[in-house]
């Protein structure tokens, strides 16, 4: 049994971004003017370039935590 299990919720973020990443999509259809490019350009990229680092991150704690958890069984 698992005592720390990273990827489920590592796995919800990524859905979250996808979903936010269609979201966008769909509102570009409707909202591409200068403010829209600069809303994506000055938030949304940068979001989501933290958010795949942070998953990397979070990936790469779930392999540490469990060979820990393997070490100790």
């Amino acid at each position: 049994m698992a005592l720390a299990d990273l990827g489920s919720p590592a796995s919800k973020i990524h859905t979250s971004l996808e979903d936010l990443q269609l979201a966008w999509a769909n509102t570009l259809e409707h909202w591409h003017d200068e403010s829209s490019a600069h809303f994506e350009e000055e938030c949304l990229v940068p979001l989501a370039r933290t958010i795949k680092i942070s998953l990397d991150a979070i990936g790469r704690m779930n392999e540490s935590l469990q060979k820990a958890e393997r070490a100790v069984e």
